[in-house]
């Protein structure tokens, strides 16, 4: 940040992860380094590379301030992220409205394409096909479409995170969905802290939320072919950096943490967990259409980071690693943290170890 720019401080947080529900859930796993990857149990998996991922443990939106009645309008990745968005504002004390103006609360959140529930277009599917047996998009048209609930999409758009969770908490400010994949979360939080320290609000909700424990999800990212094959323990299916690593393992989450500028958390005696000192981003965009082999937008990204928030490489204590654990990825990511801190090195985690890829939602989460 500027020096001329406001302070952005952290006052709560909001977490549901497959190592568990809450920050102090959460932590306590990570102490106890306990694995929340097991076999995939919300449908049968099928013929994918591997049927291992880490699910969210059971929970009952009811206990996160959301009406029954809007419960059919909301898929996974919305669940989690408004559960996750409340339990964020009752650690900050906002949830009882009086403590921000309205207008002066906004949103920032990393979103993902969010997968279908296969029910809600098998019927219109099923109807479209001629009698050669083909799929005919001209019949899907006349006949299929009709047959979707009309609300469907309203399911499925990445910005209804955000759309849920503002009205759910009156939220006026700014609002904002970042839909990069991997990166989504942490861009947003970045931008969010910027409309702070630029004096557009004084509280943002932001992180983001991701489900890829879906049969529709999972098949895209086999087709991709980046995902692990292993079949074995679930404790070691992701094996960032590890010699054997072999690919992705899907899972989901949801990070959300409330930002606020000091000021306004100091005058309201909130809890200050933590200060957020700078942001970098980069692109590594590459002619063949793959990640840069030597990580440059990864480098970009760390020494963009480091000049925001006015330190240098010898300041930072710890680093918290993408790590997806494909062997080019986590690679070119070694290579950039190499050259960005020297023979010191730098203590490195990379935590999708324990909770599997959740993609959008990782970056809140970790």
């Amino acid at each position: 940040m500027l020096p001329s720019e406001r302070r952005v401080v952290i006052t709560g947080l909001g977490v549901l992860c497959p190592i568990g529900i809450g920050p102090d859930a959460y932590w306590s796993a990570l102490e106890k380094g306990r694995c929340g990857l097991n076999r995939v149990k919300a449908f049968p998996v099928g013929d994918v590379p591997t049927d291992i991922g880490g699910e969210v443990p059971p929970f009952d939106l009811k206990n996160f301030g959301v009406p029954r009645k809007v419960f059919k309008y909301l898929a996974r990745d919305i669940r989690l992220a408004v559960a996750a968005a409340h339990m964020a504002l009752k650690d900050a004390g906002l949830v009882e409205t009086g403590q921000v103006d309205p207008t002066r609360i906004g949103l920032d959140l990393g979103a993902g394409l969010i997968s279908t529930e296969l029910d809600e277009l098998a019927e219109a599917i099923n109807v479209s096909f001629d009698q050669a047996d083909e799929f005919d998009f001209g019949v899907y048209g006349r006949e299929g479409v009709e047959k979707i609930e009309p609300t469907w999409l309203l399911k499925y758009l990445p910005n209804m995170l955000a759309c849920h969770i503002s009205i759910l908490n009156d939220c006026q400010g700014p609002s904002n969905t970042i839909t990069e994949a991997e990166a989504a979360s942490n861009v947003a939080l970045g931008e969010a802290a910027r409309i702070i320290a630029r004096n557009r609000a004084d509280v943002m909700i932001s992180g983001g939320a991701d489900s890829k424990i879906h049969p529709l999800s999972m098949i895209r990212m086999s087709l991709l072919g980046q995902m692990s094959h292993w079949r074995g323990d679930p404790d070691r299916a992701c094996r960032p950096f590890d010699r054997a690593r072999d690919g992705w393992v899907p899972g989901e989450g949801a990070g959300i943490l409330v930002l606020e500028d000091r000021d306004h958390a100091l005058a309201r005696k909130a809890k200050i967990q933590g200060e957020f000192l700078g942001f970098g981003s980069g692109c590594d965009a590459h002619p063949s259409g793959g990640l840069d082999p030597d990580g440059i937008g990864v480098e970009i990204a760390l020494r963009a980071a480091l000049r925001d928030a006015r330190i240098e490489p010898k300041d930072v204590g710890h680093l918290n690693a993408h790590g997806a654990a494909t062997i080019a990825a986590d690679a070119a990511e070694a290579k950039a943290i190499a050259r960005v801190f020297g023979s010191r090195g730098v203590p490195v985690v990379a935590l999708k170890g324990y909770m599997g890829n959740l993609v959008s939602g990782g970056g809140g989460v970790e």
